[in-house]
C-alpha cells in the first residue's frame, strides 16, 4: 500500500464495536491484558489511542482518538471501568509491527473542508434534536441551546439521535459540517414520526450510550 504525501504518524489502536465521535464520551470496560496495558500507558503518559469500529470482523479505516477522562473503578482482577473522550479523527492506512501487545497503525489526520456553516441548517438540526430527546430521553438529556456553539455542532447532536452503528460510522467519516448536519436532519425527520411506538423509543434509547455532560 502506498502512503499519502501528507505526514503520517503511528498510533496505538483499540478496535471496538462502537463509534466514538470527537467531543463524545463513552464508558468502556477494559478486561483483555493487551488493552489493560494500553490504557495503563495512556493514563501514565497522558496519551491517546485510536478507537476504530470493528463490525462483522471488518475494521473500518476511519476512527477517532480517545483520551482517558476518568477511571471509574479498578477491579481486584486487574480489569477497570473507564470513561474516554473523543478528540480527533484519523484515517488508518495500515497496521505496523510494534514491541507491545496491542495493535498500532500508521495514520493521517482527517480534517473538515473549509466552508461557511449554514446557520439555518444548524438551527433546524438543533430543533429536531430537541424534539427527539424530549420523547426518547424525557428528563434525562438536556435540550440544546441553539446559541451554544459547542453543543449545537453536529458531533454533539448526533450522540442522542437514535442512529444505528453503521450510520454513525458514515457520519464520522464525513469531512463537511454542513453535510453532517444535512445527514442528521434527514435522519431525524425520518425517525420522529416513528416515535409513536413505545418499542421504537426504547430501541433508539439503547442505541445512544454516550455520556452527556
Amino acid at each position: 500500500m502506498s502512503f499519502p504525501d501528507e505526514p503520517s504518524e503511528i498510533l496505538p489502536l483499540f478496535p471496538l464495536n462502537v463509534v466514538l465521535f470527537p467531543q463524545s464520551q463513552l464508558h468502556l470496560h477494559i478486561f483483555e491484558d493487551r488493552y489493560r496495558t494500553l490504557i495503563s500507558e495512556c493514563i501514565t503518559y497522558d496519551s491517546v489511542f485510536g478507537v476504530m469500529l470493528i463490525h462483522e470482523q471488518d475494521v473500518r479505516t476511519i476512527g477517532c482518538t480517545a483520551g482517558v477522562r476518568e477511571v471509574v473503578k479498578r477491579h481486584a482482577d486487574g480489569t477497570m471501568d473507564i470513561i474516554v473522550e473523543g478528540h480527533r479523527r484519523f484515517t488508518l492506512h495500515n497496521f505496523v509491527e510494534a514491541p507491545h501487545p496491542y495493535f498500532s497503525g500508521r495514520i493521517t489526520w482527517l480534517e473538515d473542508i473549509v466552508e461557511d456553516i449554514d446557520d439555518e441548517l444548524r438551527k433546524h438540526a438543533v430543533l429536531l434534536h430537541n424534539q427527539f430527546v424530549k420523547v426518547v430521553f424525557t428528563g434525562i438529556v438536556q435540550l440544546v441551546d441553539v446559541n451554544d456553539v459547542r453543543k449545537s455542532r453536529s458531533f454533539h447532536l448526533v450522540q442522542k439521535s437514535g442512529m444505528e452503528l453503521l450510520q454513525r460510522q458514515v457520519f464520522l467519516a464525513m469531512n463537511s459540517e454542513n453535510n453532517r448536519l444535512r445527514f442528521l436532519v434527514q435522519h431525524l425527520e425520518s425517525v420522529l414520526p416513528l416515535l409513536q411506538s413505545k418499542r421504537t423509543v426504547e430501541e433508539m434509547a439503547k442505541n445512544d450510550g454516550y455520556v452527556q455532560e
